[in-house]
């Protein structure tokens, strides 16, 4: 879920940084004007090329019109014609929106026919991000008055680069996708370093902010003595010192977690699950026996066995499919379709490793679909049996070999 969170950051916190820089120069009403504007028709349009299959050719002409857009609009004598900037910010948004659908076009919203519990808590997620960059956005722009020139400059520069740096990389690959710049290795391997990097182009925002930050309240009016200044001028004062201390733990707040939340998701839920290590069984008179009383906790257990003449390890599991009754199955652990990445239980669900497609416990053992391999095996009441001719069955469904009590 917070995979939705990430998205919007990595899509818009860039440009929200660099769009507040330019505090005396963009209104919020022409900022809000402009990017709804390039937000709405990026997706109207992203729409239309997913039926027509043009994608592609939309990618690659909002990834160079996005470099180009924000470089001309950095000049700032072009900034004094608000249709101007409101025909630029429009651009610019528009690019980034494509981005944003480019990158979160494997996680739609609502993808299902059903509106479940989880769609509507990562649209949750989603409007949370949103509401961040406004309130960023909106910061940056009042910190951006009391901000020095020269400190502007740096960190104006700084985002520009970062966003330019990234949307070449995604440009070139683009061009050389369609064959318009050669594929030298050199080439491509700087290509990659930069979509790469650029995929984590909202760290070096949040270490720009707090920057912001910190010279933000450097510049915190200074509170003297009440009988030198006045009552009137110390109160006044006192509020606004108050004021910015109030917004600085908020900003601090909105900081700390969002990337709590960036880092979680890079860290931890973006990483691909893993299989659990399987308990080697030897067969005994030909036959393996699974002790009933194990799937009892309603776990997933792995199996697996060493095939003596292609040294091929065969995995299998054992699962109880209805929690609460005793309602056990043994299957390969593997699929006719995705192959032998194998699966993972999440609660009262089984994840396909290859494909991510969720499983409904009960349908397993059963064949079709991405469900695992069924494999024949019998229930005396106390343990299920399996005949060993049965499991050697499922060895062209696996391809790790093991060697010398080592997998190669």
């Amino acid at each position: 879920m917070s995979v939705y969170f990430y998205h919007v950051l990595q899509a818009f916190l860039p440009i929200a940084f660099y769009l507040a820089l330019w505090n005396k120069k963009i209104s919020l009403k022409e900022a809000f004007l402009g990017s709804s504007i390039g937000i709405i028709f990026a997706f109207a349009i992203f729409r239309i090329a997913s039926d027509f299959s043009n994608v592609d050719e939309l990618k690659t002409i909002c990834f160079i019109a996005a470099v180009f857009s924000l470089w001309f609009l950095s000049f700032i004598f072009l900034l004094r014609f608000g249709v101007l900037k409101i025909a630029l910010i429009a651009v610019l948004l528009f690019c980034f929106s494509v981005y944003y659908r480019v990158i979160s076009e494997d996680f739609p919203l609502f993808g299902g026919e059903l509106l479940d519990t989880m769609s509507i808590i990562s649209f949750g997620f989603t409007i949370f991000g949103f509401l961040i960059i406004i309130f960023f956005y909106i910061f940056f722009k009042n910190a951006a008055a009391s901000l020095s020139k020269r400190l502007l400059i740096a960190l104006g520069a700084a985002c520009l680069l970062l966003i330019t740096l990234n949307f070449f990389g995604l440009s070139a690959l683009e061009m050389m996708l369609f064959k318009f710049i050669d594929t030298s290795s050199l080439f491509l391997s700087v290509t990659a370093i930069l979509i790469h990097y650029g995929s984590f182009l909202h760290y070096p925002c949040s270490i720009l902010a707090f920057t912001a930050l910190i010279f933000y309240l450097k510049n915190m009016p200074f509170l003297g003595a009440k009988s030198s200044v006045g009552s009137i001028v110390y109160r006044r004062i006192k509020a606004q010192r108050e004021q910015i201390k109030t917004i600085s733990k908020c900003v601090i707040s909105a900081i700390l977690i969002s990337n709590a939340l960036l880092l979680y998701y890079d860290l931890y839920a973006s990483r691909p699950p893993k299989v659990s290590k399987s308990t080697i069984l030897e067969p005994i008179d030909g036959e393996f026996r699974i002790p009933i009383k194990l799937l009892e906790d309603d776990d997933l257990h792995r199996f697996a066995y060493i095939d003596e003449e292609s040294k091929k390890k065969v995995r299998f599991f054992a699962i109880n499919r209805f929690k609460g009754k005793t309602s056990p199955v043994v299957v390969f652990d593997a699929c006719m379709i995705c192959g032998d990445m194998g699966y993972v239980k999440n609660g009262d669900e089984l994840i396909c490793i290859a494909c991510n497609v969720r499983i409904f416990l009960p349908s397993i053992g059963k064949a079709g679909g991405c469900n695992p391999i069924p494999l024949v095996y019998e229930n005396d009441g106390e343990y299920l049996i399996i005949k060993l001719d049965e499991i050697k069955t499922g060895v062209n469904f696996f391809s790790e070999i093991v060697k010398f009590g080592g997998a190669q």
